[in-house]
């Protein structure tokens, strides 16, 4: 059986490793532009970014697993009826 702690650990984990991929490990050609992006990281303003786009993933991950789980449910529920 699945715990509950468990899984909205790895959901939360899964959306900081998804933020980390998309926003922190841009790779850039330019010294510029990594520069200046590298001073954006450094702002309040990118901590609350992430902190609301971390929190935005978990919300998709967390549907797309309840999505899930309900096929589950559903295909278990016409399996009894046939």
């Amino acid at each position: 059986m699945i715990d509950k702690d468990w899984l909205e650990d790895s959901i939360k984990e899964q959306a900081q490793l998804k933020f980390a991929a998309r926003w922190e490990n841009a790779e850039f050609d330019s010294s510029e532009t990594r520069q200046a992006f590298q001073a954006i990281k450094n702002t309040n303003e990118w901590a609350m970014f992430k902190q609301v786009m971390i929190k935005a993933y978990e919300k998709a991950i967390t549907n797309n697993v309840l999505n899930q789980l309900q096929g589950i449910k559903n295909l278990i529920h016409d399996a009894g009826e046939e």
